[in-house]
């Protein structure tokens, strides 16, 4: 970029609001200002020459009173110089005259970010995607340049057209001014990380303000808001970050990954640029023979723990050594996370309250194991003729289903906040997607060779073109299931929060990110899994009062009764599987795991939550 630097005498009379002041080939009119700084108007103008709108910032020397604001100047400009970039807002010349100093700028037609929250609202996560792409293409040039901002807000990125611009660079340091500048602190508190506080500026500091914005960008509010600068400080260094809305699990992921205190674990903009946020596929359906509907809702069942009494095998099976479920045909308001309406009767249609249409499409690929390929299975199992093959298949297919269980029930806790004893929900939310990391890490291990399933005849098992397929699936699950872990993970590392934690010694010995699976995890989950479901079971029976068994159950509580019973289910599971530890077959037949994690969307009525009170009674819980 060609920056001209010159000196001329500029007209010291009086110009008419309507005339149009000149400098070079430039020229802008006085009653055109766009913005204005402590020192400093903008005004759109023109290239005379070429006729491209351009914006002029005009500073009053009158304004730089002291030896920094001239130092901030210098570095605007040295900053703006070396940059070239479609996502910064480029500097086209700059003129010095006795009074003032002309900056040329690009001219962004659409305003800024912080214009656009306080026009519009909040903002669809997907268009955050697109947009902080860009902007991340446009820091990262900076980061080579060896720039920092220090003052990245929304208000500071500007819009030309829906490509954003990094713009207003007057707290910038570069290679040749960092060392000079003075000792001070600058930017705006609401966007400074907590070692901006204490006059520490990095790159890091900048990733923090991104998260920051990105943050108000998507919720209409900071992260943290407090009454002084010191409380704001204390705040972000102690309190762990809180999504008041929904977005992916991958967005808070990214939010997070911007937001660790610990600025040497903090995200670098290589980091965020590969993130899965800004590069997301979504999960692709298994396709070829044999698979090409492995994961399909079966239209057959119900609810994945509510099975119909025609003889119907209860989902731990019916042998005479596990505690079984017999329940009535019910309905219920979440069952999977793919229904957005279901119907209630013939004459009306209940709206679902879903997190959103794009997780709808998400638990859709997920689900599609067919019910022709279970039937299959089931026929040649009863037969004796089943395959080594179909055998190792469905050992498999039990395990990815059971880890689809589980991120349901994931969702559910994080939806339904009934339980509040400190920490207790936190704990088995970490829990939950341990359980799945423990078994993704098995099924990763399958993959390089290691037949932790102890599968017959492995060697010519991974020869199958089928096991070539759901090696893909496990690489596509085990991506978005490892991505919900860390965003578990990093929220309970505050260290305030973490030594309330480990106060519980049972938890702090599974409190790791160790994926090599024990009996004693599932030992210590099945204790604090107890004490939710008793938690959640007297507040619900404090709230309900009994009545005709075929009302529904009001919307407020059937949330909670949902929860329930999934937690039930999933205690009966985990104890299935401390049964069947050394027999992942064993396990995938008693189980019924297919049928759990396919269960249909129904309603709940007075006497479904009788039924499962009675199964906590069964179960001794």
């Amino acid at each position: 970029m060609l920056v001209q630097q010159q000196q001329r005498q500029m007209p010291a009379t009086p110009i008419p609001g309507n005339a149009r002041k000149v400098i070079e080939n430039f020229s802008y009119a006085l009653q055109d200002a766009i913005g204005k700084g402590f020192s400093s108007i903008v005004y759109k103008g023109r290239n005379d020459e070429t006729h491209e709108v351009v914006a002029i910032k005009v500073i009053d020397k009158k304004g730089l009173k002291t030896p920094l604001h001239y130092q901030l100047l210098r570095s605007e400009v040295e900053a703006l110089s070396q940059l070239n970039s479609p996502n910064i807002m480029r500097l086209y010349k700059v003129y010095y005259t006795e009074n003032n100093t002309y900056l040329i700028t690009e001219f962004c037609d659409s305003g800024d970010l912080g214009q656009l929250v306080t026009k519009t609202g909040v903002q669809k996560e997907q268009n955050m995607q697109k947009l902080f792409y860009g902007i991340i293409q446009g820091y990262k040039q900076m980061k080579q340049r060896g720039i920092v901002h220090r003052d990245l807000k929304p208000a500071n990125i500007l819009l030309k057209g829906s490509v954003p611009k990094i713009a207003d660079f007057g707290f910038a340091t570069t290679p040749q001014t960092a060392a000079t500048m003075p000792n001070v602190n600058v930017g705006s508190p609401l966007y400074m990380s907590p070692q901006a506080f204490k006059n520490r500026y990095s790159e890091k500091s900048d990733i923090w303000a991104l998260g920051v914005s990105l943050y108000e960008l998507l919720f209409g509010q900071v992260p943290w808001q407090a009454g002084s600068e010191r409380e704001l400080a204390q705040r972000m260094a102690t309190v762990p970050v809180q999504f008041p809305g929904h977005i992916s699990d991958e967005c808070k992921d990214f939010i997070y990954r911007c937001l660790i205190v610990d600025e040497s674990r903090r995200a670098t903009v290589e980091e965020l640029e590969n993130h899965i946020w800004l590069s997301k596929q979504e999960l692709q359906p298994i396709k070829g023979n044999g698979f090409s509907s492995m994961f399909r809702s079966n239209q057959q069942h119900n609810h994945p723990h509510l099975l119909q009494n025609n003889n119907a095998a209860t989902p731990l099976g019916d042998t005479q050594n596990k505690q079984s479920i017999s329940l009535q045909p019910r309905e219920s308001n979440y069952g999977k996370e793919n229904a957005v309406i279901v119907k209630q009767s013939q004459q009306s249609i209940m709206q679902q309250p879903l997190k959103s249409i794009k997780r709808v499409q998400e638990s859709r690929k997920e689900s599609q194991i067919s019910q022709q390929m279970h039937q299959e299975y089931s026929s040649q199992r009863e037969e004796d003729c089943w395959s080594d093959s179909k055998k190792n298949d469905y050992i498999i297919l039990a395990q990815l289903n059971f880890c689809r269980y589980l991120y349901r029930v994931s969702a559910l806790m994080d939806k339904h906040r009934f339980v509040q004893t400190p920490y207790l929900r936190e704990k088995l939310m970490f829990l939950v997607n341990k359980n799945i990391m423990i078994k993704m890490n098995c099924l990763n291990e399958l993959m390089v060779g290691q037949n932790t399933l102890g599968l017959e005849k492995f060697q010519q098992y991974i020869q199958n073109p089928q096991y070539t397929k759901l090696c893909a699936a496990i690489h596509q699950y085990n991506q978005k299931y490892t991505l919900q872990f860390n965003t578990v993970w990093l929220s309970l590392q505050n260290p305030d929060q973490k030594q309330l934690l480990v106060v519980d010694k049972k938890f702090d010995a599974v409190f790791d990110d160790n994926f090599t699976e024990y009996e004693s995890f599932y030992i210590i989950l099945n204790s604090i899994l107890r004490c939710a479901i008793k938690e959640i079971e007297y507040s619900i029976e404090s709230k309900i009062v009994i009545q005709d068994t075929q009302q529904l159950l009001p919307m407020d509580i059937e949330g909670g009764v949902i929860l329930l019973d999934y937690l039930i289910t999933y205690f009966q599971l985990a104890s299935l599987i401390q049964e069947c530890f050394e027999d992942p077959y064993e396990f995938a037949v008693d189980s019924k795991i297919e049928q759990i994690a396919d269960g249909k969307p129904v309603r709940l009525t007075y006497g479904h939550y009788i039924e499962i009170r009675n199964k906590i009674k069964q179960l001794d819980i």
